[in-house]
């Protein structure tokens, strides 16, 4: 099935590995304009040299989405570049780990940066280019853990805050034509990630971890998440809106 992102711009926040990686690379594998950016120049720079050897049109740039100006110099790069924004993908993320007394403030604020502000500025920043193309898509990264109680609890605040993001700006967006959705993942291993790492520090724990919270007997992949947001960010997917979609092999519990 084509799924009409031939030539469309797409920008994905967090592009140099795990999630983001593989969602450069699907929207790419489908003839999409892709530009990339993340913190860490190097590894950044490998995706696009990868892309641009199978011969995709690929734009990057070095940035931290949690500070705006860096941001809004990536969009307008972008911009001015391929000379339209069709979708973006809200991805960079990351979890601050501890309770509620271990926390200081300054913890919070990282985690919500992030997490939340990055893709309220991001999605501010894109809207109207959007509505002057006559329509786009945003889908926003969230986690399971924005569903339902799990995770650490500045995360889980967090990824939920950006569920209902979602929801509030597809109906603030429908008039422009501008569709908004969430993926949820679930827990995600690939080569490097933090999963990876904590089954090979603690290989018990993997064995407990896989049979108590995954029916099918392993984690997901990036790749599985990646065909999720095509889905979601392709104009075959034009009444759904507002929606969030877990991609968690079972591993979450809510009903809804």
């Amino acid at each position: 099935m084509d799924l009409g992102f031939k030539d469309k711009v797409v920008l994905v926040t967090g592009a140099s590995r795990g999630i983001g990686r593989a969602i450069a690379q699907a929207f790419a594998a489908e003839g999409a304009r892709v530009s990339m950016c993340a913190r860490t120049a190097e590894p950044l720079e490998q995706v696009a040299a990868d892309l641009r050897a199978g011969g995709h049109d690929i734009f990057i740039k070095t940035a931290d989405v949690t500070d705006h100006s860096q941001s809004s110099a990536w969009i307008r790069d972008t911009a001015l570049h391929f000379g339209a924004i069709d979708v973006l993908i809200n991805n960079a993320g990351g979890a601050v780990v501890g309770t509620l007394a271990e926390l200081p403030d300054s913890a919070w604020q990282e985690s919500f940066a992030t997490n939340f502000f990055a893709p309220v500025a991001l999605s501010r920043s894109v809207a109207a280019e959007m509505e002057r193309r006559g329509g786009g898509a945003i889908v926003n990264i969230s986690s399971i853990y924005g569903r339902e109680a799990g995770g650490p609890i500045a995360y889980n605040a967090a990824k939920a805050a950006l569920i209902s993001l979602t929801k509030m700006l597809a109906r603030e967006l429908a008039p422009r034509g501008v569709r908004v959705n969430s993926v949820a993942p679930g827990s995600i291993i690939y080569p490097g990630g933090v999963w990876e790492r904590i089954f090979k520090e603690n290989p018990e724990f993997e064995r407990d971890f896989l049979s108590h919270e995954f029916p099918a007997g392993r984690l997901g992949r990036p790749e599985e998440v990646a065909y999720a947001v095509l889905m979601l960010a392709s104009p075959k997917a034009s009444w759904i809106t507002g929606a969030t979609l877990p991609v968690d092999g079972a591993q979450g519990r809510s009903l809804i």
